[in-house]
């Protein structure tokens, strides 16, 4: 690329100290990086979502895409179910599979799935989990409670008695046999939620 001829386009220059000039006059102006913040268009925020669908923070998306790390946030997630004061995402390794939202008042789950492999969603081809679906899924992520060591793993989790959620909150969900595992949480309630985004 012959950046001259591209600084001639841009700035009507390519003599260094006029371009070091204009940089200088930029930075004067905007010390607070203020103004109207980039906007992604559709095609950006698709490649977002399959890049991180790939595997990519989003530390690296930010950079790629040159916005902040809370807007890619914004961009990539939905906001959160009514009433729910927990969200848990499945992961794969670093890349997010499930996103569930859980309301413990009325014992609801509303769930997003991230992936198209079924193998790696949280409920698997099930798009509406019940509670039930909901509790089973947290008792598969946890050793068992038949288990012969059991009173010995919850002292030393400081936990009395076998809760899978307590459990897996503790864990992440991690099992020996994969390497999925959960990421939690806490979330305000809805009426103090209000432009919230998630991780």
């Amino acid at each position: 690329m012959d950046y001259r001829k591209l600084c001639v386009e841009l700035f009507g220059t390519d003599d260094e100290a006029a371009l070091r000039k204009i940089a200088a006059e930029y930075e004067k102006k905007n010390t607070r990086n203020a103004g109207r913040k980039r906007k992604a268009s559709d095609e950006d925020i698709r490649k977002m979502r399959t890049m991180r669908n790939a595997g990519a923070s989003m530390q690296e998306l930010a950079r790629k895409f040159r916005i902040s790390r809370q807007t890619v946030e914004r961009y990539l997630n939905t906001s959160i179910g009514d009433g729910c004061t927990m969200r848990l995402t499945y992961m794969f390794r670093r890349q997010p599979c499930t996103v569930i939202d859980v309301n413990f008042l009325d014992r609801k789950v509303v769930i997003q799935n991230k992936t198209d492999d079924i193998l790696h969603r949280a409920f698997g081809v099930i798009k509406d989990p019940t509670w039930n679906d909901f509790e089973n899924f947290l008792r598969d992520r946890c050793f068992p409670q038949t288990r012969g060591n059991c009173k010995e793993l919850l002292q030393e989790m400081g936990l009395t008695d076998y809760d899978p959620l307590q459990i897996a909150e503790k864990t992440k969900g991690r099992l020996a046999d994969d390497e999925m595992w959960l990421r939690f949480r806490y979330l305000p309630k809805r009426e103090e939620a209000v432009g919230y985004a998630d991780h």
